[in-house]
C-alpha cells in the first residue's frame, strides 16, 4: 500500500493528499467517489464539492486536497453573483462593501472575472467620489480607509486595457483624495481615522476612546492606503500621458512614506505600531496590526532587506496570522481580537511567495485549505487558538474575501501571475512538498485565453515553452488567442528559513485611575504588571513599580499611565487626565443661545452658527473641539456622522466631525482641528460647505453646547 504524501505537517494539524487531520474531533477525509467526510468539533457530516465547469478558470493538479479546495472556492464565488453581475460579500453580508471588494479583487478575483469585479467596484462610487461604507460613529470621516478602493484598480486596467475606465477612475480617486486632504489631513500631514478592516472599535481600541477619539487617531494601515492611492494615481497619470501630475502624486506618496516611517516604526522591532492615539498628545500603540505591516510591503513602500525583515518578524499562529498581536484581554469577545481571518492569511501567503519563502507560503496555503474543507465553506474568521468558527461574535459562511484569498494563493502564489500595462508575467512558487504537476486553464488576459502547466518545485524557472517554443515566462499583449505555457521549475540554491510559530499573548489590562488630587496621581494595580510608565503630554516622565506618582512643578499637563510586564507585554494608555494652565483653555457658546439652551442644527434648520469671539493671549498650537450630541444612529454604525467646517476670521481652518453618540442626551467632545494661532481676537463660525458633506448627503445633524480652545504646544 502506497503511503499518503504529507503536504504540510505542523504542531497542531497536518494536510495530506486526501485530507486534513487536526485531532480526533476535527478532521477531513476525501473519498474517491467525491464525498467529503469530516468532523468539526466532533460533529460528523458528509457533503460533495461540485466540479468546476470546463470552460471556467480551473485549477487541477496531483493532489486531491488542493483540487477540492479550489473547486469549493470557485463554486462559492459563483454563487455570490447577483442577477446584476455584482458580487456580494457573503452569507451574513448580502451587499457590496468598498473595503471587502477592493481587497478581494486584489487577492485574486480580478483574475477570476474582471468584469464582475469592475462592476462591483463601480457600484461604490457616488457623487464623484469613493463611498465609505457604514462604520464607527456614522462612517467617514471616522472610518477613512475608502481609498482602499484604489488597491486593485491598476491591475484591473492592466487586465482589460480599458482607457475610458482608467480616465473615469483617475478622476474619481483625485476627487476623493482632494476631499480627504481638506477634511482629515492634520497639520503634520498625517491622515486621521480608524484602522482598515479593524472596524469594530471595542475589538482593538481602549474602551475609554470615543468615536471622536478614534476619528482623531491616526492608523498605520489606513495611512499606508493613503500612500498607496497616490502611487496608483502616479501610475495612472503616466498611462494617461499626464507626466506633471504623475510626478506630483509620486512626490506626495514619497512624503507619506517618510511620515509613516518616522511616526509608526517601533523602536525595538522591524514592525510598525497600530495607531497614534491620545487627545492632543499622540502616543504610538506598540500593538501590531498585521495587515497594515503586510500592506507596507505589498504596496511597494518597503523593498529589499527591509521588506524581508518586516515579513519575518510578523507573528503567525498555529492556524493563521492574528489580526493584532498581542491580543486584547480575553474578556473582549472574539471577532478581530483573538481571531485569524483567512483573507489576511492569504495576504501572508502571497507575501511569502513574493519574497521567495516557499515554506511560509506552504504553511499559509495549508491553513486556508484546512479551514475551508473542515468547515465546508470559506469562513469569515476563525478563533486563533482553536482554528474553528465557534466562540466568535460572528463568522459568516461563503465570505467572499476568504474565497478570493484561497483562489489567489493558486493564481498569484503557486503560479505567480503578475500583470503590468504591457504584459503578463509568471513567477511561480511551488513548495517542495507540493512538487508535481499543477495546471491552470482558461485564464483571460486582454482577449487571450491562457493555459499554464507547472512541473517540479521551487521558484527558479528551468525551462519555459510557449505554444511549443522556448521563451521567457512573459505574455505580451496580442500574442495569440490561445496560449499554452509549460514551465519546469527547479529549487533555488538559497532556501528560505522556516519561520517560528507565535503563541497567543494578551496585553495587560488598562490601569484605572483611583484618585487624582492636588499634585498626586494614583491608579489601581494591574494583574501581571511589574511596573508603570507615567506620560506627560505624550512623553514618558517616570517609570515606577508603585501605583502612584507625585507631580513636580510645573504640574500642568495631560497625564496617562501604562502598565508593563516582565515579559515585555504592555497595556494601552489609560484615559488622559488634564491639569490645565489658567490661560490654556477657553470656551465659547453660540451667539443668541441662552445658557440653558443648545444650538440644534440640521441641513434644513440653522445649518450655520456664529460663536462669541475668543481672545488668544499666547501664540501656539491650539486644539479646537466642541461639546455636542448626535443621536441620529448608533455609535457603531450608520453613515450620518455630523460635519461642520470651522472658520476663524472668515478663513476655513478645518472640519469638525460629530460622530453618533447613540442618544441626543449623551454629550461628548467632537473630533478636533489643530491650528497655529497668534495672539489676537478670533471670530468663530461653524458652517455647512462642500467640505462638510458626509456619506449620507441628506441627514447631517448635530446639537452643540459649546466650543473650546486648548493650547497644546
Amino acid at each position: 500500500m502506497t503511503r499518503e504524501r504529507t503536504l504540510y505537517s505542523g504542531p497542531r494539524f497536518s494536510v495530506t493528499e486526501h485530507g486534513v487531520h487536526q485531532d480526533d474531533g476535527n478532521w477531513v477525509a476525501l473519498e474517491s467517489d467525491g464525498r467529503v467526510r469530516s468532523k468539526k468539533n466532533y460533529q460528523y457530516r458528509e457533503h460533495w464539492v461540485n466540479k468546476v465547469p470546463g470552460d471556467a478558470l480551473w485549477y487541477y493538479g496531483d493532489y486531491d486536497v488542493l483540487n477540492r479546495a479550489y473547486c469549493l472556492a470557485w463554486n462559492e464565488a459563483e454563487s455570490l453573483i447577483n442577477p446584476d453581475g455584482i458580487i456580494l460579500t457573503g452569507d451574513n453580508w448580502p451587499t457590496v462593501w468598498t473595503r471587502d471588494m477592493a481587497y478581494l479583487t486584489d487577492l485574486g478575483l480580478g483574475l477570476w472575472n474582471v468584469e464582475f469585479c469592475r462592476r462591483s467596484l463601480d457600484s461604490k462610487i457616488a457623487h464623484g467620489e469613493i463611498v465609505q461604507d457604514t462604520g464607527t460613529g456614522g462612517s467617514w470621516p471616522i472610518s477613512t480607509d475608502r481609498v482602499v478602493w484604489a488597491v486593485p484598480v491598476w491591475e484591473l486596467y492592466c487586465l482589460s486595457g480599458d482607457k475610458a475606465w482608467l480616465e473615469k477612475t483617475y478622476g474619481t480617486l483625485c476627487e476623493t483624495c482632494r476631499k480627504d486632504d481638506e477634511v482629515i489631513r492634520t497639520i503634520q500631514g498625517l491622515y486621521k481615522g480608524e484602522s482598515s478592516i479593524l472596524d469594530w472599535r471595542e475589538q482593538t481600541y481602549p474602551a475609554w476612546m470615543t468615536a471622536a477619539d478614534i476619528g482623531d487617531s491616526v492608523s498605520h494601515s489606513t495611512m499606508v492606503l493613503h500612500y498607496h492611492v497616490r502611487q496608483v494615481l502616479s501610475h495612472m497619470a503616466k498611462e494617461l500621458g499626464r507626466e506633471e501630475e504623475a510626478a506630483m502624486w509620486e512626490a506626495k506618496a514619497k512624503e507619506l512614506a517618510e511620515l509613516i516611517e518616522n511616526h509608526f516604526r517601533l523602536s525595538d522591532s522591524p514592525l510598525y505600531g497600530q495607531y497614534l492615539y491620545g487627545r492632543g498628545y499622540s502616543v504610538l500603540s506598540p500593538t501590531v496590526d498585521t495587515m497594515g505591516n503586510m500592506l507596507a510591503v505589498l504596496t511597494g513602500m518597503l523593498k529589499g532587506q527591509r521588506a524581508k525583515e518586516v515579513f519575518e518578524a510578523l507573528p503567525h499562529g498555529h492556524f493563521g496570522i492574528p489580526c493584532i498581536h498581542p491580543q486584547m484581554s480575553p474578556e473582549v469577545p472574539t471577532y478581530h481580537n483573538r481571531a485569524t481571518w483567512p483573507f489576511i492569511e492569504a495576504y501572508y501567503g502571497l507575501l511569502a511567495a513574493q519574497l521567495g519563502n516557499d515554506k511560509a507560503f506552504n504553511r499559509a496555503l495549508a491553513c486556508l485549505v484546512r479551514a475551508a474543507l473542515l468547515h465546508g465553506t470559506n469562513k469569515e474568521n476563525l478563533h486563533t487558538e482553536t482554528g474553528i468558527d465557534e466562540g466568535l461574535l460572528l463568522s459568516s459562511d461563503r465570505q467572499l474575501w476568504s474565497i478570493a484569498g484561497l483562489m489567489g494563493c493558486f493564481y498569484k502564489g503557486l503560479f505567480g501571475i503578475r500583470v503590468t500595462a504591457d504584459a503578463l508575467y509568471l513567477k511561480p512558487c511551488v513548495p517542495e512538498s507540493l512538487a508535481g504537476t499543477h495546471v491552470l486553464t482558461n485564464l483571460k488576459y486582454r482577449g487571450q485565453n491562457i493555459d499554464i502547466s507547472l512541473r517540479g518545485w521551487g521558484r527558479k524557472v528551468k525551462s519555459c515553452r510557449i505554444n511549443g517554443h522556448e521563451a521567457v515566462p512573459r505574455i505580451p499583449i496580442g500574442l495569440s488567442e490561445r496560449i499554452h505555457i509549460e514551465i519546469e521549475l527547479e529549487p533555488d540554491e538559497d532556501r528560505a528559513r522556516d519561520l517560528p510559530i507565535t503563541e497567543v499573548q494578551n496585553n495587560l489590562t488598562i490601569p484605572e485611575w483611583q484618585a487624582v488630587s492636588g499634585d498626586k496621581l494614583t491608579w489601581r494595580a494591574v494583574d501581571g504588571a511589574c511596573g508603570y510608565r507615567i506620560y506627560r503630554n505624550g512623553q514618558v516622565i517616570a517609570d515606577d513599580g508603585v501605583c502612584e506618582h507625585l507631580l513636580k512643578a510645573p504640574i500642568e499637563g495631560q497625564y496617562q499611565v501604562q502598565a508593563y510586564s516582565a515579559d515585555g507585554r504592555v497595556s494601552y494608555l489609560n484615559e488622559p487626565y488634564e491639569i490645565m494652565d489658567a490661560d490654556a483653555r477657553q470656551e465659547t457658546r453660540p451667539c443668541f443661545v441662552r445658557a440653558d439652551m443648545v444650538w440644534d442644527s440640521t441641513l434644513e434648520s440653522q445649518p450655520d452658527a456664529q460663536f462669541f469671539s475668543v481672545y488668544v493671549e499666547k501664540a501656539g498650537v491650539y486644539r479646537l473641539d466642541a461639546y455636542y450630541a448626535n443621536g441620529t444612529y448608533s455609535v457603531t454604525d450608520g453613515n450620518t456622522c455630523g460635519l461642520r467646517s470651522l472658520y476663524l476670521n472668515e478663513e476655513r481652518v478645518g472640519t469638525l466631525a460629530f460622530p453618533h453618540t447613540g442618544d441626543w442626551g449623551r454629550y461628548i467632545y467632537s473630533t478636533s482641528v489643530e491650528v497655529k494661532l497668534e495672539p489676537g481676537t478670533y471670530r468663530i463660525c461653524l458652517k455647512v460647505d462642500k467640505f462638510s458633506e458626509n456619506m449620507n448627503k441628506k441627514t447631517n445633524n448635530v446639537v452643540i453646547k459649546n466650543l473650546r480652545f486648548s493650547r497644546i504646544h
